[in-house]
């Protein structure tokens, strides 16, 4: 060892035996050289792994931050040491340094190896020998005397008043960050998530979740907001663990542990019962805690009392305090138990959001979770599908098939395979599903009867730019070429790898099925809806979009979605939206395919005009079926009687006048060496 690193060391020993020494910086090599490169693991969590390190004067704890905490900034990561170096109580776990350095470490990267600069982050506390109140809990549930319970309790109170005092949120507080010290005294730990405050602030919002399952105050998870009330929830849940056990449950040997005046240990329930409120304004703050905590101690010294009760009399105070412990019990552990299933889901979700695991099936409760029970607030829309939602936590999309629809399950499943197995860049990305059964009570013919409902619902990424059809407009219009060629490219490109890749056949593209995300690269959805949506209207869901062999034989193909592609490619380039009506896509499919149709009808020239500039693609549909069919020549007939009456249409109309010259320069080319005379 250096003389530099010996001088690092005993500044660290005097640091560690004067608590009035301040928080000193320490050198990766030393912490390396104290655990003997980092070689006993004491303890590990979110955050990163602890270790245990050896001093002359005692041992201390080494916090080895994660790899997911690396994307801190130095700045942020100071801010934090900042934090914890005004913290100083006996009921706060010492920080006593820390290390912000990089160090080379070898990594493989394209086959080949390498030193790599790695930031590494260490903070080195005190170590408490006893471990934390979670192992205590686990190893002895009813061991505790009384008074160490209430000692425990009572420290844990004093270190949070003093972390809330300086406006310090905790937000992971639980047994597992309570350590105990020599004498059993507690000492709360893990900073790693906390938050300092402005004097002014009392509320924050935040998008990430913070706390563990069990622990974590419910409208945390409901409304993303912190406040100190936050922290009190967690203390309520950790009283209910201290006064009932660890498994929350009273045991029949349950007076061998109460050696103590019952009005103590009813207060403390009162308190625990008051912390675990569902509102926030319900719940005590610290200093009203430790205020009662204090009365209450005073109160029993004043008029000392002796527990002297019948064990088996159901009237009896203590026996009251078990029966108070039980429903305490009931009400924080089973009660409150559906945030930890909720917080377990909301992380898959989010790990499904960020890519590291598949589309996968959802829990009901989530979805209805973060919809907020489907409400109307989180509604962002409707499409063919159903109603759509835009989730709280994580940003995401829920879409609600209609119950009315009924669905095959085969179909349904088939379906969510195809979306699962999707995957570009120009993809919509699909993230769950949920098929669940609810029961709701119906009348039939006079009786009440239990019904079973199937809800079912998608889960898809969310793009704030919306869908296509929402953006053609002037502002499409107004965009430069470039981007309009991308967004076509892009739709080509999914497109193509649906086709090629999956081999998945659209049948319901259009510019609503089109995504754009905040850079305007598009993303296609709704693929393969058209088979959930068995309805006998369905050809006429698509108006203006779908193939003619699909809109009368039902027919579908690539080549279906290559004419859909055709109709949306045209509106990308002109900037306009096609608005079909129902009546004028029948005469088309009439007109297509039906000769006798086309010469016994009365279609007039406003009807036909009509019928072209819905979108000038259908000319191009048209005269390729007839031609196909044989009936150009009624194709001919029909365009001979445009033109002759084109003025009387035209008369008041001036706004088509360009689509109209448009249809009739191409009918002319169509038509070849047959002259048409003005």
């Amino acid at each position: 060892m250096s003389d530099q690193q010996a001088s690092e060391v005993e500044d660290l020993e005097r640091v560690f035996a004067d608590v009035s020494k301040d928080t000193i910086q320490i050198s990766y090599g030393i912490l390396k050289s104290i655990t003997k490169n980092f070689a006993q693991v004491i303890g590990s969590g979110a955050f990163g792994v602890v270790y245990l390190g050896a001093l002359k004067n005692g041992m201390v704890a080494v916090k080895k931050l994660s790899q997911s905490t690396q994307d801190l900034s130095d700045t942020q990561f100071l801010e934090e040491v900042k934090c914890l170096k005004r913290v100083k109580h006996q009921n706060i776990v010492r920080f006593l340094g820390y290390c912000a350095e990089s160090h080379g470490e070898v990594m493989e990267i394209d086959g080949k190896l390498r030193i790599v600069e790695v930031p590494q982050r260490l903070l080195c506390f005190e170590y408490a020998p006893n471990g934390s109140l979670h192992d205590y809990l686990q190893e002895k549930p009813y061991g505790f005397e009384w008074n160490i319970r209430y000692q425990i309790l009572k420290g844990i109170c004093a270190g949070l008043h003093y972390l809330h005092q300086g406006r310090i949120y905790h937000l992971d507080l639980k047994p597992g960050n309570v350590l105990l010290g020599t004498h059993m005294e507690p000492k709360i730990t893990d900073f790693g998530l906390s938050r300092c405050i402005d004097e002014n602030q009392s509320t924050i919002c935040t998008v990430n979740l913070f706390g563990t399952p069990g622990y974590i105050a419910p409208e945390l998870i409901d409304k993303q907001k912190i406040s100190f009330k936050s922290d009190i929830f967690s203390l309520g849940i950790i009283m209910a663990r201290l006064l009932t056990g660890s498994n929350g449950s009273i045991t029949e040997n349950w007076h061998e542990a109460l050696n103590t005046d019952c009005q103590q240990m009813k207060r403390c329930i009162e308190v625990a019962k008051n912390c675990v409120e569902y509102e926030p304004y319900e719940r005590p703050t610290i200093a009203d805690i430790v205020h009662k905590l204090n009365e209450t101690e005073t109160t029993i010294q004043k008029v000392p009392q002796v527990v002297n009760e019948p064990r088996n009399d159901p009237s009896s105070s203590l026996h009251q305090v078990v029966k108070t412990f039980k429903a305490l019990s009931v009400q924080t552990l089973h009660e409150y138990s559906r945030f930890a299933d909720i917080y377990e889901d909301l992380n898959i979700l989010e790990h499904i959001v960020e890519g590291s695991e598949k589309p996968s099936n959802l829990s009901y409760p989530l979805l209805q979770f973060i919809t907020e029970n489907f409400s109307d607030k989180r509604k962002i829309g409707h499409n063919e599908l159903g109603e759509c939602f835009k989730g709280i936590v994580q940003i995401v999309v829920v879409t609600r098939l209609p119950g009315s629809l009924n669905i095959n399950d085969g179909v349904f499943h088939q379906q969510i395979g195809n979306m699962m197995m999707a995957r570009h860049q120009n993809i919509l990305r699909f993230l769950g599903y949920c098929s669940h059964a609810v029961e709701k009570k119906v009348e039939i013919g006079g009786d009440v009867v239990v019904a079973e409902k199937r809800e079912r619902l998608l889960c898809f990424e969310y793009l704030s730019k919306g869908n296509l059809s929402n953006n053609l407009s002037d502002e499409l219009s107004g965009l430069e070429w470039h981007t309009r060629y991308q967004i076509i490219k892009g739709i080509c490109e999914g497109l193509c790898y649906l086709h090629k890749e999956k081999d998945i056949i659209h049948m319901d593209l259009k510019p609503a099925s089109i995504l754009l995300d905040d850079d305007m690269v598009p993303k296609i959805a709704d693929f393969g809806i058209s088979k959930l949506l068995c309805t006998s209207d369905e050809r006429l869901r698509q108006l203006g979009y779908s193939a003619p062999e699909r809109m009368s034989d039902g027919v579908t193909s690539r080549k279906a979605d290559i004419y859909s592609l055709g109709v949306v490619i045209t509106e990308l380039v002109t900037g306009s939206k096609t608005k079909p009506s129902i009546t004028n896509v029948r005469v088309i499919c009439l007109i297509s395919f039906d000769p006798f149709f086309i010469n016994h009808a009365n279609i007039t020239v406003s009807t036909y005009l009509c019928i072209l500039t819905i979108h000038p693609n259908y000319i191009n549909c048209l005269y390729a079926l007839a031609k196909a069919k044989d009936i150009l020549f009624i194709l001919k007939k029909l365009i001979r009687k445009l033109h002759k009456n084109w003025q009387s249409f035209v008369k008041g109309n001036e706004s088509l006048q360009p689509k109209f010259w448009l249809v009739l320069f191409k009918s002319l080319i169509w038509l070849g060496q047959e002259t048409i005379m003005f």
